[in-house]
C-alpha cells in the first residue's frame, strides 16, 4: 500500500530476491570517500513511506550512502506472486540476504554498516541484528517496537481466533468505530488510541494492509536474551525514545536496559518528543543523542 504522495516520492529502485520484490531508494552525500563507503540501512515505521528517512539522511553528520527500504506490504514491496501466500512471513535471514544483494548492486565498495530502524522498523532491525550481529558496526534504534508484545497483537497474528476476529472487524467496521467512540466517551481509551483505531480501520484496503503487514513481520520478534547476546557482538548501539511517546514509551526498554547494564557501548536516551522522531525539526536532537555534540 502506498503512503507517500507523488510529490513526496523520489527515485525508487526495485530488486527481486528470495521470493520477494523489495522497493528501496539510495541517497548519498557529496563527500563520499573514494575507497570504503559507510552505508546506512534504514527501515521506516508502520504505515509510513521509505521517504520518511530522508530527514535522517540530511541530519546524519558523517559522509554515507543511505539505503532506505520499503518493508513488505508498504509501497511496492511484497512477496512475489509465485512465492506463497500474501501474508507469509519475511524471515530475518532472507531479509539480510536481500540487503546484501542491494548493497552489492548499489554500493560495491561498501565499508562499515549502520543499521537504523524506526518504530516497527526498529523491531525488524532487532531481528536482523540477532540473525547477523557481525554484519553491523553500529545499530541505531529509534522508538523501536519489539521490546514488548501486546496480547492483542499476539492473538491476532498467531491464532485462528485472531484471524476470525480481524476479518469479522473488516466486515463490520461500523461496530468497531461505534465501540471505539463509546470507549473514548467512557474514558476507557485515550484520544490517541481512538485516533489510532480509526486510522488503521479507515478502509478495507487499510485493514488488509494492517493484516498482511502484521502477519508478514511475525517472524521478526526476537527474545530479550537473543537481543542481549547480539548486542554484545556489535561495537556500538544507540537506542533513542520520545519522552512523551504513547505508542512505544521508554518504559518498554527497561528490561533490556537492565539486562545490558554492563554493556557500556549500548546507550539509552530520550528526546523531547512524541513517537515521531523522524520529524526534520527533531532529527538534530536525535543525532546529538547518537553521536554527541
Amino acid at each position: 500500500m502506498e503512503f507517500a504522495t507523488p510529490e513526496e516520492q523520489g527515485q525508487r529502485l526495485v530488486i527481486e530476491c528470495e521470493g520477494w520484490v523489495i522497493e528501496y531508494a539510495v541517497w548519498t552525500t557529496g563527500d563520499l570517500p573514494s575507497d570504503k563507503v559507510p552505508v546506512v540501512i534504514a527501515l521506516h515505521g508502520f504505515a509510513r513511506p521509505l521517504e520518511d528517512l530522508r530527514a535522517a539522511h540530511h541530519a546524519w553528520p558523517h559522509p554515507h550512502a543511505m539505503v532506505s527500504i520499503h518493508l513488505p506490504h508498504h509501497g511496492g514491496s511484497g512477496p512475489l506472486p509465485v512465492s506463497g501466500p500474501d501474508d507469509r512471513p519475511m524471515e530475518p535471514e532472507a531479509f539480510n540476504r536481500i540487503i546484501e544483494a542491494i548493497i552489492s548492486r548499489e554500493i560495491p565498495n561498501a565499508g562499515k554498516r549502520t543499521l537504523l530502524g524506526y518504530s516497527i522498523g526498529g523491531r525488524i532491525a532487532l531481528a536482523l541484528l540477532v540473525n547477523r550481529p557481525e554484519a553491523w558496526h553500529h545499530v541505531v534504534l529509534l522508538a523501536p517496537d519489539g521490546l514488548k508484545q501486546s496480547p492483542f497483537y499476539a492473538i491476532t497474528v498467531h491464532t485462528h481466533l485472531g484471524r476470525w476476529a480481524w476479518f469479522w472487524m473488516d466486515r463490520h467496521e461500523q461496530w468497531v468505530w461505534k465501540w471505539s467512540d463509546a470507549l473514548l466517551k467512557w474514558g476507557l481509551i485515550s484520544k490517541h488510541l481512538h485516533g489510532f483505531i480509526y486510522f488503521h480501520s479507515s478502509s478495507h484496503a487499510m485493514r488488509m494492509m494492517v493484516w498482511k503487514g502484521w502477519r508478514g513481520h511475525r517472524a521478526c520478534w526476537p527474545g530479550h536474551g537473543a537481543i542481549k547476546a547480539a548486542l554484545e557482538l556489535v561495537p556500538r548501539a544507540s537506542l533513542v525514545f520520545g519522552e512523551f511517546d504513547k505508542i512505544i514509551p521508554f518504559t518498554n526498554a527497561k528490561r533490556l536496559k537492565r539486562m545490558t547494564r554492563n554493556q557500556q557501548h549500548v546507550t539509552y536516551q530520550t528526546v523531547w518528543s512524541g513517537h515521531n522522531l523522524l520529524k526534520p525539526e527533531k532529527m538534530d536532537e536525535v543525532v546529538r543523542c547518537i553521536f554527541g555534540s
